[in-house]
C-alpha cells in the first residue's frame, strides 16, 4: 500500500521504464530508490538475507519476495479466499482495524493475480457485518448502485463513534446513580436493608411485636405517617 500510495508501484512491478530524457530519467532513479528504500525497510530484519548482499534493483527484489512469500499458485488463491469468506467483524471490534485487514486479503489477491474489484469488496464488507449493522446495511441496499468503498467505511466508523458515544454516557450516568445512592447516609436495617428510616421503624420488627391484624394495620399506619413527615420535612 505504501508504494501505490507513493506512486511507485509502477516502477516496483517493472511496467514503467526508464526515460531517455535526463532530467527525467534523474527524477525515475530517485523514485527507483525511494521504492527500494521502502521495500527493505519493510522487510524484517531476519529476512533480510533474501534481498541479496547489494540490493539495487527494486524490481528484482520484490519479485524475489514474490516468489518466496506469494506464490502464485491455486492454494495461496485459495487460503487468501477462504481467509477473506472467513472475516467476520464482531461486536465491539474496532471497524477501522476490520477494514484494514479486508483491504490487505484483497491486495495479496491482486498481487498473486486474483484481483477483486471494488464493487466484490463492498459487498464482502457489508456482509461481513454483525446483525446489529443490519440497519445500516439495509439503508445501503436502497441505493440502485453500489456505493464506493470509501464512502461505506466513512459511514461505518461514522456508526462505531456514534456506539461508542452512546456507550460511555450511559457508564456515566451508572456511575452518577451509583455515586448518589452510595452517598446517602443513616442507619441500615439488618431485616430489610433500607437507609430511609431509623432500624426502630422497621415495618418487620412492628409485625413481629404486633400481635393482632389490628395491631398490625394500625402500627404499619402510624408508621408511614411518620415517614411521609419525615420525608417531607427533609425537603
Amino acid at each position: 500500500m505504501a508504494l501505490i500510495k507513493e506512486g511507485l508501484w509502477n516502477i516496483v512491478i517493472g511496467t514503467e521504464a526508464a526515460p531517455e530524457n535526463e532530467r527525467e530519467q534523474a527524477k525515475y532513479l530517485l523514485c527507483r530508490d525511494h521504492a527500494l528504500a521502502t521495500i527493505v525497510l519493510s522487510v524484517d530484519p531476519t529476512l533480510l538475507y533474501l534481498l541479496g548482499p547489494d540490493p539495487e534493483n527494486p524490481s528484482a527484489i520484490w519479485k524475489r519476495l514474490a516468489d518466496q512469500f506469494q506464490k502464485k499458485t491455486w492454494t495461496n488463491k485459495l487460503a487468501l479466499r477462504r481467509k477473506l469468506h472467513n472475516l467476520k467483524l464482531k461486536d465491539g471490534q474496532s471497524v477501522q482495524k476490520h477494514v484494514k485487514m479486508l483491504t490487505e486479503i484483497c491486495d495479496e489477491l491482486s498481487i498473486i493475480g486474483d484481483p477483486l474489484d471494488q464493487e466484490n469488496q463492498v459487498v464482502l464488507l457489508l456482509a461481513s457485518l454483525p446483525e446489529s449493522y443490519d440497519i445500516l446495511v439495509t439503508a445501503r441496499e436502497a441505493n440502485p448502485e453500489v456505493p464506493r468503498l470509501e464512502v461505506v467505511t466513512e459511514r461505518l466508523l461514522h456508526e462505531e463513534f456514534k456506539r461508542k458515544d452512546k456507550e460511555t454516557s450511559v457508564v456515566e450516568v451508572k456511575a452518577m446513580t451509583s455515586k448518589h445512592r452510595t452517598s446517602r447516609k443513616g442507619p441500615k436495617c439488618h431485616r430489610c436493608a433500607t437507609l430511609s428510616f431509623d432500624i426502630v421503624e422497621c415495618w418487620w420488627k412492628i409485625l413481629e411485636i404486633a400481635k393482632t391484624i389490628d395491631q398490625q394495620i394500625m402500627a404499619l399506619t402510624n408508621l408511614s405517617e411518620n415517614i411521609y413527615c419525615k420525608r417531607r420535612d427533609r425537603r
